[in-house]
């Protein structure tokens, strides 16, 4: 009997030891940048550190959050000169992208009347694709969107949260090649 109870304990005693010596696995790697992503990357992020624009990569997409305070009239859907600029040289990036899906999304923050936010929104984007067209950018590209007060990024409670709110998103993705899409039987 005191053998099985001390081979049982030495059991325990081994399983708790292994138990406890596990290490949390490490977090899975970020998505390794796509040669399409890596090849529009450097230009697009100095224009957003120039300009105080947003860049994310995931890997499969390129997403620039242009804000609207400083690029557009405080009052109107009109971009300011100082937003034109900028966008030019996203236009000068984008239009050799003839490979690339390019979706602008136009944000608002929740003050006023849920279809004024959306116009707003669908104004902001429009004059965005217009620059970007006026550079080069062809029109069948580009797909505009209009969320309005959809997918806040902060508190619409708060003057910074809605400034936060009022955006506007050049989401650039890779365009499939036929090949690489599944056909149903």
């Amino acid at each position: 009997m005191k053998m099985i109870s001390a081979a049982l304990l030495s059991t325990v005693a081994l399983t708790i030891t292994a138990c406890s010596s596990n290490k949390p696995a490490p977090p899975p790697p970020p998505p390794e940048a796509t040669p399409w992503a890596q090849s529009h990357m450097a230009e697009l992020t100095a224009i957003a550190l120039e300009e105080r624009y947003e860049i994310h990569n995931t890997g499969e997409e390129i997403l620039l959050v242009i804000p609207v305070r400083d690029n557009f009239h405080p009052k109107r859907t009109l971009l300011l000169p100082s937003g034109l600029v900028p966008l030019s040289r996203v236009a000068k990036v984008l239009r050799t992208a003839t490979d690339s899906n390019i979706a602008v999304t136009g944000f608002s923050d929740s003050v006023g009347a849920d279809d004024t936010n959306q116009q707003l929104s669908m104004e902001r984007a429009q004059a965005v694709a217009s620059v970007l067209q006026l550079g080069g950018v062809r029109r069948h590209n580009m797909q505009l969107k209009s969320l309005g007060e959809e997918q806040p990024r902060a508190d619409n409670n708060t003057e910074a949260g809605r400034d936060l709110n009022r955006r506007i998103e050049i989401a650039i993705t890779p365009r499939q090649s036929v090949s690489s899409l599944a056909l149903a039987p």
